[in-house]
C-alpha cells in the first residue's frame, strides 16, 4: 500500500513540475537570443492545420521548448560544473582545457585533395586579377590552435601546422603566398598575444603578422611605407572582462583567466582616418558598445571594426598617392589587422564574402580602382568555409 502511495506521490510531483514549466513557458516573455551560446533562440511557432498534420509544428515546438526552458543557461552551467568537478573532464564540446588556462579548439586534419581544391580557387582568382593589373597576396594567418598546437595531448590532436604546409605549397607564385606563422610564434611567450577563452588573437598578435606582411609587400610594391614598430602604438587592456567563444562552449566552470580587449592607439601624429561600415562613416576601429556591454559572455571581439560586415571602407588622408588602394578579402581574423594595414594606403576596402553579394570580386576591383588585393584567412576557416573563396558568386556557398 505504501509502495503505491509513493508511486502516486512521485507521479503527481512530476506532473505538477511539467505543468509548472509549461505554464511558465506560455506566460513568460520569450528570449530572442542567448549571449552564452551566441545565437538566436527559437520563437513560439504558429500552429496551422498543415503544420500539425505534417508533424512540423511538433518538431518546431520541441525546439522552442528546449530553447526557452526556464533558467536554461543555469542548467547548462551546472552541467559543466558537474563534468569538471565530478568527472574530471578536460575536453568539453570539442574544446581542450589546458592546465595554464587556455581553452583551445583543435583544427581538423584536412586532405591534400581538399587543399588542392581550395588552392585552385585562390590561384584562379589571382590569375584573373593579374590580368586587371592587380597584385594579389594570399596571407594565411596562424590561428590560436595552430600557434598553441604543442599544448594538445596525443589523444586530442590538432593539425593546423600540417594543414598550413599542405595549402601553402599548392598556392601559385602569382598569388604571392605569405605565412606569418613562424614570425608570430617567436613572440608567443609575450603577454596579450591570444585570448585565453576565445579562438581569436589579440591586437598585439595581429600586429606582428601585419608587420611581416607589409615588409614583404614593400620589397616588390612601390610606394608602400615600411611597417610601424610596436613602440609606435600604445597598448592598453580595455573594456569589461569577458568569456569568449571557447568559453561559451565550456561555460564559466572551466574559465581560469577571463579576457579583455587589447586596444592599440597610434602615438604618431596623423589626420583622422574615416572608417565606414553599415552605411555610416565617421566610425572608429573600436566599437564601444561591445567593450562595455555588461554580460560576461558578450562577444567583445566584435569591438574590432564592429564585427563582420559585408563591406567596410577606410579612407586615409595621410597617404597622398590616391592610386594606393587596397582590397582586403577576409574572415574575422583580419578584423584587428585592418587598423594597421589601412595606414599604408589611401583607401582600404574590406569584403567578407560570407555576407557580400552585390557583384563579383573582379567587378568590384574594376569599379573601385583597386591596386592590391590581400586575401586574409586563418588556416581553419579557409578549409571549412567554401563561401570565403567564392570570388565569382560572392554571398553564396556554405558558411561555417
Amino acid at each position: 500500500m505504501n509502495h503505491k502511495i509513493n508511486d502516486y506521490i512521485l507521479l503527481f510531483f512530476f506532473l505538477g513540475l511539467l505543468c509548472f514549466f509549461t505554464i511558465w513557458i506560455w506566460t513568460k516573455e520569450d528570449l530572442s537570443s542567448s549571449v552564452l551560446e551566441n545565437r538566436a533562440l527559437a520563437q513560439r511557432p504558429d500552429a496551422t492545420i498543415d503544420s500539425v498534420i505534417s508533424g512540423k509544428y511538433t518538431k518546431r515546438f520541441e525546439t522552442y521548448y528546449n530553447d526557452q526552458f526556464p533558467a536554461r543557461e543555469r542548467f547548462v552551467e551546472a552541467n559543466s560544473k558537474l563534468n569538471k568537478y565530478l568527472l574530471g573532464q578536460n575536453v568539453v564540446r570539442d574544446v581542450y582545457v589546458h592546465k595554464d588556462g587556455y581553452l583551445i579548439s583543435p583544427v581538423p586534419k584536412f586532405t591534400e585533395d581538399r587543399a588542392k581544391e581550395v588552392a585552385a580557387r585562390i590561384n584562379a582568382f589571382a590569375a584573373s586579377s593579374k590580368k586587371l593589373g592587380v597584385k594579389t597576396y594570399f596571407v594565411l594567418m596562424p590561428n590560436k590552435s595552430t600557434i598553441m598546437e604543442d599544448k594538445f595531448p596525443d589523444y586530442f590532436p590538432s593539425y593546423g601546422r600540417q594543414d598550413t604546409q599542405l595549402l601553402m605549397k599548392q598556392i601559385d607564385p602569382a598569388a604571392n603566398p605569405i605565412s606569418p606563422l613562424e614570425t608570430v610564434n617567436k613572440h608567443i611567450n609575450e603577454d596579450n598575444m591570444y585570448y585565453y577563452t576565445d579562438h581569436h588573437w589579440k591586437a598585439k598578435g595581429a600586429f606582428y603578422a601585419y608587420q611581416y606582411v607589409i615588409n614583404k609587400m614593400v620589397k616588390d610594391a612601390s610606394g608602400i611605407a615600411k611597417a610601424h614598430n610596436l613602440e609606435d602604438y600604445s597598448w592598453t587592456e580595455s573594456g569589461k572582462e569577458f568569456y569568449g567563444s571557447d568559453a561559451r562552449k565550456t561555460t564559466a566552470a572551466f574559465v581560469k583567466h577571463p579576457d579583455t580587449i587589447t586596444v592599440a592607439k597610434p602615438k604618431f601624429k596623423e589626420k583622422p582616418l574615416d572608417v565606414c561600415y553599415n552605411g555610416k562613416c565617421g566610425q572608429s576601429f573600436y566599437t564601444e558598445k561591445f567593450l562595455t556591454a555588461p554580460d560576461l559572455y558578450t562577444n567583445r571581439y566584435a569591438a574590432y571594426m564592429g564585427g563582420d560586415h559585408p563591406e567596410s571602407v577606410v579612407k586615409n588622408p595621410n597617404v597622398k598617392d590616391k592610386t594606393q588602394r587596397l582590397l582586403i578579402i577576409k574572415d574575422s581574423y583580419a578584423n584587428p589587422t585592418i587598423q594597421f594595414f589601412s595606414r599604408h594606403f589611401s583607401e582600404t576596402r574590406v569584403l567578407d564574402l560570407r555576407h557580400y553579394s552585390k557583384m563579383t570580386v573582379n567587378e568590384y576591383i574594376k569599379r573601385n580602382k583597386i591596386k592590391y588585393v590581400m586575401i586574409i584567412h586563418n588556416v581553419n576557416s579557409i578549409y571549412v568555409t567554401p563561401s570565403l573563396t567564392n570570388y565569382n558568386d560572392p554571398g553564396n556557398g556554405e558558411n561555417q
